[in-house]
């Protein structure tokens, strides 16, 4: 009975430590929150995206703070009130498999506060023909190409469609104005 009563303390301490090793990114509603922003063009690809993985550079307990952007199938994702400070982009989800992008220190990015930062559109390419059979795929099982279209203003178009808060929509409409000119 000790045996059973210590094995089940042990477990929900696992389980209450990954729950708090995974903590959220954490978001700020003020003028120095800038809106982070991307496309993947899935339409060559045999799954739909379904999260975008963002990490930020701070901690909570041993972790750092990860979490899903906002990810639309159609290919947008975004995150917005993001604190000005370093992110990387380590992985995205497409129909349940894991997708990795990165893991390097010089994958990651610098966010400015205040700002509209677009990541840049790419476009999945199937490398290894049997990605079905495969749980995790790596960037040699696949491609993330950088393309031009759809470029900063279409993806700009395509998130002023899907943002909600009157702050963001004015800011993406004033950067939308010094682009188009």
């Amino acid at each position: 009975m000790r045996y059973i009563a210590l094995v089940l303390v042990m477990l929900c301490s696992l389980v209450l430590g990954g729950c708090f090793l995974n903590a959220e990114v954490r978001t700020v509603a003020d003028d120095n929150s800038a809106l982070i922003f991307g496309y993947f063009d899935m339409s060559d690809a045999p799954f739909e995206l379904g999260c975008v993985r963002i990490t930020q550079d701070e901690r909570r307990g041993i972790a750092y703070r990860q979490s899903c952007m906002t990810t639309f199938a159609s290919g947008l994702f975004f995150l917005e009130n993001a604190p000005p400070m370093k992110y990387h982009i380590p992985f995205f989800y497409a129909s349940g498999k894991l997708h990795m992008i990165s893991s390097s220190k010089q994958d990651v990015f610098d966010v400015p506060a205040g700002s509209l930062y677009f990541l840049g559109s790419r476009k999945y390419k199937v490398l290894y023909r049997n990605l079905g059979e495969i749980v995790t795929l790596t960037p040699e099982k696949y491609g993330l190409e950088p393309v031009k279209s759809p470029d900063e203003s279409a993806v700009l178009k395509m998130l002023l469609e899907k943002v909600q808060d009157p702050r963001w929509k004015q800011r993406i409409r004033e950067r939308l104005a010094r682009i188009v000119r």
